[in-house]
């Protein structure tokens, strides 16, 4: 793996999480299929890295015919070849030639393509692969690292490239940079009032340098810090899968459960965030429940840990997860979260996941030992964020 693939490769595992982000998987024959693929759900992003150095021609137009050849024309042939190849099969073998990964079932595969071209002059202008093989985003450097960066979690940076590649069919783009493209669709979400259906647009240079020193650009940064907590639990929560400090049943569990964390969007995760953070600091607050007000099929319940239920954690919250299962009856998935600090002043997490469509009579009693003889939610409801 070259630098420049191992940089796109942790770029991709810091936004995505190495659940979904894999190096150099095999292909036709056991050769390199892509230098990274990342799967979630029904979408595959099969992702071309090439770093190709300029060559010492006089003419600036052979320097960018061959640089463009070796960086962006191969990686288009590397991304439609690996795309054939994925038709073929129902998983992939990863680069220990060992380890297989099962892919999404055919007929609900969401295939996107992004070529990454790097050591290219920063005059030389990039285009957008369209073709009847279907639409390749063209990064450079400088845009791979700001796009990843900007658009941090997984369904910001699909929805990116979903709304991009609607917004550019049947048109011809002219753009300075890829990050002046995401500076427009941080702006406007690519809706626009426009008089008839143009097929041609231009962009003017400077977009995204505009963009980051406009007071927008400085409150979206400010408003996004309190949503890091919820990277935190992310991270955490990881951590102890990696670790493997649990049993293996319960590493199933997380696995589910951390899916569904890191799937919130950035705009979820300030809600959620809020609303955590609030619970956290607030002295009176025990335990919470936490309903996003979007359609989902999951909630969460936070917990409190301290001295005072130390030793029956895992249990208190379990069962304050029931409760928030009955009391939320159109979620059927419930996701416990408790934060507390051990006695060395270390942060420590727990967590408990449920995926319950119907409480059957057992849990309905255990629900109402909890609430009338322990107390837990008691007076609550669900609330909404």
């Amino acid at each position: 793996m070259t630098a420049s693939e191992r940089y796109v490769s942790m770029l991709c595992e810091k936004s995505f999480l190495p659940f979904w982000s894999y190096s150099s998987p095999l292909g036709k024959k056991g050769k390199e299929l892509c230098d990274v693929l990342v799967m979630c759900g029904d979408y595959i992003l099969i992702i071309s890295v090439k770093d190709i150095t300029i060559s010492n021609h006089s003419d600036i137009s052979v320097q960018y015919e061959r640089w463009y050849k070796r960086a962006i024309s191969a990686s288009f042939d590397q991304l439609y070849g690996a795309e054939r190849f994925l038709t073929t099969v129902e998983e992939i073998v990863l680069s220990d030639r060992k380890t297989t990964v099962k892919l999404p079932p055919k007929n609900k595969r969401k295939i996107y393509r992004l070529a990454i071209a790097f050591g290219g002059d920063k005059n030389f202008p990039i285009e957008q692969g369209c073709s009847e093989y279907g639409f390749i985003h063209v990064f450079d450097e400088e845009s791979t690292f700001t796009v990843i960066n900007e658009l941090d979690t997984f369904p910001d940076f699909i929805n990116y490239l979903i709304a991009k590649e609607k917004f550019a069919k049947n048109k011809r783009i002219s753009v300075y940079k890829e990050v002046d493209f995401l500076a427009l669709y941080l702006k406007t979400a690519f809706e626009f009032d426009l008089e008839g259906t143009p097929d041609s647009i231009v962009l003017d240079k400077g977009l995204w340098d505009e963009y980051v020193k406009s007071n927008e650009h400085s409150k979206w940064k400010n408003d996004i810090k309190v949503s890091f907590i919820w990277d935190e639990i992310v991270t955490r929560l990881f951590e102890i899968h990696v670790n493997n400090q649990i049993t293996s049943s319960k590493r199933n569990e997380l696995d589910t459960a951390t899916r569904l964390i890191a799937l919130e969007s950035r705009n979820n995760r300030i809600t959620l965030g809020k609303a955590m953070n609030d619970a956290i600091t607030n002295r009176k607050v025990r335990s919470r429940i936490i309903k996003l007000k979007t359609e989902t099929n999951h909630a969460y319940v936070y917990l409190k840990i301290d001295s005072k239920n130390w030793e029956y954690k895992e249990k208190e919250l379990e069962l304050r997860c029931l409760i928030a299962r009955e009391l939320s009856s159109s979620t059927p998935v419930i996701i416990g979260i408790a934060i507390g600090v051990d006695s060395n002043n270390n942060l420590i997490f727990d967590f408990a996941y449920f995926d319950i469509p119907e409480l059957n009579k057992q849990a309905i009693d255990r629900i109402k030992t909890a609430k009338n003889e322990l107390g837990l939610f008691k007076n609550s409801q669900s609330n909404s964020v």
